[in-house]
């Protein structure tokens, strides 16, 4: 027996209204056909936005800047482990890792350091790697400048 109406039914307005909608609805059909075994091409576009730090965002503030030599640094640093980024040199920007390392990522003579104090964007690859040589740090202007080497910076002594 199909009961309509059950006084013990707290939302009835609520539940007639569905009722009235799924009955009164035709049964849709799709607009158009999906043929299953056509080829599809997906692409994504994905970038990692790096934030300049300054003193407003960094949690430590030194009195005065310690002095700091380029030493050797490997050609490639994985992405996850950039934190930030500084401008101090004109051709070069300061990568902040997080460890609190500093690699300074080389850009040449020829790609000023000054079009990055907005933000840097980077294009990840396949392999979750930032190498120079091979990758490019994007302002958010539309530059694109490829690094040419990096170097670690570490304290003088």
């Amino acid at each position: 027996m199909l009961l309509l109406f059950d006084p013990t039914m707290p939302n009835l307005p609520i539940a007639a209204a569905g009722l009235a909608l799924m009955l009164a609805a035709p049964a849709a059909r799709p607009a158009m056909a999906v043929d299953v075994a056509a080829p599809s091409a997906f692409q994504q576009h994905v970038t990692i936005h790096v934030p300049r730090m300054t003193v407003t965002t960094t949690t430590i503030v030194v009195r005065e800047a310690p002095a700091v030599v380029e030493r050797r640094a490997k050609s490639c640093v994985a992405v996850d482990r950039i934190q930030g980024f500084t401008v101090n040199a004109a051709d070069s920007v300061d990568l902040i890792l997080e460890d609190g390392s500093l690699l300074r990522a080389k850009l040449g003579a020829e790609c000023p350091a000054l079009g990055f104090y907005s933000g840097a964007y980077l294009k990840p690859t396949k392999d979750s790697k930032f190498c120079a040589g091979r990758d490019a740090l994007r302002s958010r202007s539309g530059r694109t400048c490829p690094v040419q080497a990096f170097k670690n910076l570490v304290r003088a002594r």
